[in-house]
């Protein structure tokens, strides 16, 4: 840039009415703006001269059309100032001014408010420094702006001159400057917020910004939500991203330091903070089960809840955040009394099972049957009964307690929990004319056991058989364990109670897969123990393998000697079936290798109530 050298001053009376005009309508220079150029030379045309256009001031003027025809014609020569990289000149014409710097080039600043308020700063060594674009006009509402090296001016009639700059400028860029959804600025910036925060009001909202979150614009139902809550200052700290707009239905929500708020149409804007948000957000947010917030976190003693569209979330210390969602669960929960009632605080989300649904509370569980409804189940009962739901088919009863313990009634069995031996049972009524029997497919059809049971004096008869188990032997009705681990797990349910007899028959499957003796042994040692717990004043017999003697049940012989003589060292009554078959004359009454026919049972079943009514004393 080529600048004038120094000229003499002299402002005949025209040419100082010339000068005058030449500054309209931004009047004079500032005081700060005159000192910052008060010793730059001043080139003064005379009544015929027309000042020089030179340089990168005077290139811009001459190749610009445009430039031209909104300058119309200088009326001084370039005032310049600094050196090398800080130099720059202002050279003024009848419709405004071409300023260049080194850093910005030489850019045009029409006549008008924009102008007037840059020089009103102190022009180019003020706060705004040099252009950096050229004046921009025919905005929204006959506005108009333009960019300085420290922000941008932007002016409409009914804003007035502001500035915007820095992370707030940006974010008012993001959401679309004067025709996007805040408009014009309507005040500069301000300070002074908590941690050294910033806000600058606009049209239709504002942009608020602190350092540990930038810029963010704020607006609409979602500022006044956060208005009520306090700003910057209260519960939800500064805005933390742009709100998001396009929701579901049409919503939009807006992150915080911490928390959030959403906004619906049908909602409203509410707040979600703690574990509450988060849940929600893990949960698929508006587009989740729970849809949009239609509440705002509701403390009630220990716990707090909110509200939505598809149900509630509670959360509390002790027991984390879930929700109930709409439909009989939720249904039921309310009318027991919700969080406060009868049922206390959800511990798990609705959780579908074997058909159904379940959900945990801190007082039990609600179980849903398609054809039962919703039940209340205690927890030690709803353990037993997921493990193997067909077993039970669906609660038709709420839980009840009396002198026997906690009841559920069930589509196919009854059962009670007992809480002085922890144990789950069946509600079969027994007493001392009763029999209980645990064994395999040798239980099957009317049994030699059953039979010699009834003519020992034993009537009543719970029988539990299930086909391929054995004390190591697994069976899937069971769940693929064994009979021990079925039992210690409750995996088979059997009469709460004082039966006169309770009798073992197993082996035969251990047998056949080849158990181990030690396995054998400490497997049916455990069973044996369970039930003595479970029956401390019952009579425990255990039964061998029922065999013939020929060479293919020589390991069911085995096995039966194996459990009737750790039977024999515990003091436990036992009865060994080895060759029971061939001494019964019912070695040919087999449906195939292992199991009899109703004929075999009926031959065998004398000499086992002979030994029964011996062993017993009877």
């Amino acid at each position: 840039m080529t600048t004038a050298g120094p000229v003499r001053r002299w402002i005949p009376g025209v040419v100082a009415l010339l000068l005058v005009v030449s500054l309209a309508p931004g009047a004079a220079l500032p005081a700060q703006a005159s000192a910052s150029w008060a010793s730059v030379p001043l080139t003064v045309p005379s009544e015929t001269s027309t000042p020089a256009l030179t340089g990168a001031i005077g290139n811009l003027y001459n190749t610009s059309a445009w430039a031209r025809s909104v300058l119309l014609r200088p009326t001084n020569g370039e005032e310049c100032s600094g050196s090398g990289s800080t130099s720059g000149c202002v050279q003024r014409f009848a419709g405004g001014d071409i300023a260049w710097s080194a850093r910005t080039g030489a850019k045009v600043v029409v006549n008008g408010p924009v102008r007037t308020a840059w020089w009103d700063a102190g022009g180019p060594s003020g706060f705004h420094g040099y252009p950096t674009t050229d004046t921009v006009s025919g905005l929204r509402n006959d506005g108009s702006k333009q960019a300085f090296e420290r922000g941008v001016i932007t002016y409409s009639p009914a804003t007035g001159a502001q500035r915007t700059s820095g992370s707030i400028h940006l974010a008012w860029g993001r959401s679309g400057f004067e025709a996007g959804f805040l408009g014009y600025p309507v005040t500069g910036e301000s300070t002074g917020l908590r941690d050294g925060g910033a806000w600058q009001a606009f049209e239709r909202g504002f942009v608020v910004w602190s350092p540990a979150t930038g810029a963010h614009p704020s607006m609409g139902a979602i500022r006044a939500r956060w208005r009520q809550s306090g700003m910057e200052e209260g519960e939800l700290g500064y805005p933390a991203t742009d709100e998001a707009l396009g929701l579901k239905n049409g919503g939009s929500s807006q992150q915080y330091q911490r928390g959030t708020i959403v906004w619906s149409p049908s909602t409203g804007a509410r707040a979600l903070t703690g574990a509450i948000r988060t849940y929600w957000s893990a949960t698929g947010g508006q587009n989740g089960a729970l849809g949009y917030p239609v509440g705002e976190e509701v403390r009630q003693n220990n716990f707090v809840y909110q509200l939505f569209q598809g149900g509630t979330v509670y959360w509390s210390a002790a027991t984390g955040a879930h929700s109930t969602t709409h439909g009989d669960v939720h249904n039921r929960y309310n009318s027991l009394g919700g969080a406060a009632g009868q049922m206390g605080l959800p511990l798990t989300d609705k959780l579908p099972r074997a058909g159904g649904l379940v959900q945990q509370f801190a007082n039990g569980w609600l179980v849903w049957g398609p054809s039962t409804g919703t039940r209340i189940v205690g927890h030690p009962t709803y353990k037993v009964w997921s493990i193997n739901p067909g077993e039970f088919g669906w609660p038709v009863r709420d839980t009840w307690a009396d002198s026997r313990g906690t009841h559920v009634a069930f589509q196919k069995l009854e059962t009670i929990w007992n809480d002085a031996t922890g144990e789950l049972y069946s509600a079969e009524a027994v007493d001392a004319s009763t029999v209980v029997f645990l064994g395999d497919s040798q239980l099957d059809l009317d049994s030699w056991g059953e039979q010699g049971a009834r003519a020992a004096g034993y009537p009543r008869q719970v029988v539990r058989s299930i086909g391929g188990i054995g004390y190591v032997s697994g069976s899937p009705a069971v769940g693929g364990g064994s009979a021990t681990d079925a039992l210690t797990q409750d995996r088979i349910l059997l009469p709460q109670g004082n039966p006169g007899l309770v009798v073992v028959t197993l082996g035969g499957n251990d047998a056949r897969i080849g158990a181990t003796d030690a396995a054998i042994l400490s497997q049916a040692n455990r069973l044996w123990d369970e039930l003595r717990r479970k029956y401390p004043r019952s009579t425990i017999l255990i039964n061998g393998v029922l065999s013939r003697y020929d060479a293919s049940h020589a390991q069911r012989r085995w096995v039966d000697g194996l459990v009737t003589r750790e039977a024999a060292l515990r003091g436990w009554p036992r009865i060994s079936m080895a060759g029971t078959a061939t001494i019964a004359g019912a070695a040919g009454d087999y449906l195939d290798g292992a199991h009899m026919n109703q004929t075999g049972h009926n031959k065998v079943a004398p000499l086992y109530a002979s030994a029964l009514r011996y062993v017993l004393g009877k």
